[in-house]
């Protein structure tokens, strides 16, 4: 794109920076900061044109495919099956919840691992303590603020919150 190269140098995350100005002087806020922060500023530049196209592999027919070969292949975690009703889904991730401190996410892990045996998931949720997951008020406040300061910088919002 033209817009993203023109005055490349002098925009950063859509600001402009606060390098030299055009009259030659530097503006107040200036500082070693900036300087000693502009490798990780580049980092963060869009890469517009050749160099940064990405790979595409050929396209391989489905019958022609080893999925076992595939070094980046994803782990079904849930794949449903007329043995397990939407009711008694619903059972179980209630009783999970309500009776053990289970979350949704949890309970499922919890029937995954039992290769979607209601009864056996059952029977083992009592076995272990589930790790909550929930933020505290702190937490929720200090993301809050990391957010309004940083906007989508999310890796800035972790150094904040971490």
């Amino acid at each position: 794109m033209v817009l993203a190269d023109r005055n490349a140098e002098n925009i950063r995350n859509g600001r402009r920076s606060r390098g030299p100005s055009p009259n030659g002087h530097a503006s107040e806020s200036s500082s070693e900061d900036e300087v000693l922060g502009m490798n990780h500023v580049l980092a963060e530049k869009i890469r517009v044109g050749r160099d940064y196209q990405a790979v595409v592999p050929e396209f391989i027919q489905v019958g022609d495919r080893r999925l076992e070969q595939c070094p980046d292949r994803a782990l079904l975690v849930w794949s449903p099956t007329i043995d397990v009703s939407d009711i008694k889904l619903d059972e179980y991730i209630s009783l999970a919840k309500e009776k053990y401190g289970y979350n949704g996410e949890q309970a499922l892990g919890m029937l995954f691992w039992h290769k979607h045996d209601l009864e056996k998931a059952i029977l083992d949720l009592a076995n272990f303590t589930p790790f909550p997951d929930e933020w505290t008020v702190e937490d929720k406040v200090l993301f809050e603020q990391a957010f309004q300061f940083h906007g989508k910088s999310f890796h800035r919002i972790r150094q904040m919150v971490d």
